[in-house]
């Protein structure tokens, strides 16, 4: 499965192997929060929040962090 830290800026990388699917669920304030489901063991949730998803044909997937909230 992916890694399992929080990106910190646009990050592409490959999809592992085992993942049979991913789910991508609408938070609140335009947040997304995206599990991946394998064929081994528990589905994994990717840390924290981010503001888009793409999950491309040749087995890639993109996220974008959320903005930071400054005071």
């Amino acid at each position: 499965m992916p890694a399992s830290s929080h990106p910190t800026s646009p990050l592409i990388e490959p999809l592992g192997s085992d993942v049979t699917e991913i789910h991508i669920m609408p938070g609140f304030g335009n947040r997304l929060q995206v599990v991946f489901h394998g064929t081994q063991g528990m589905p994994e949730a990717m840390p924290g929040a981010v503001a888009s998803v793409t999950v491309y044909g040749d087995g890639r997937i993109s996220y974008e962090p959320l903005p930071e909230v400054t005071a």
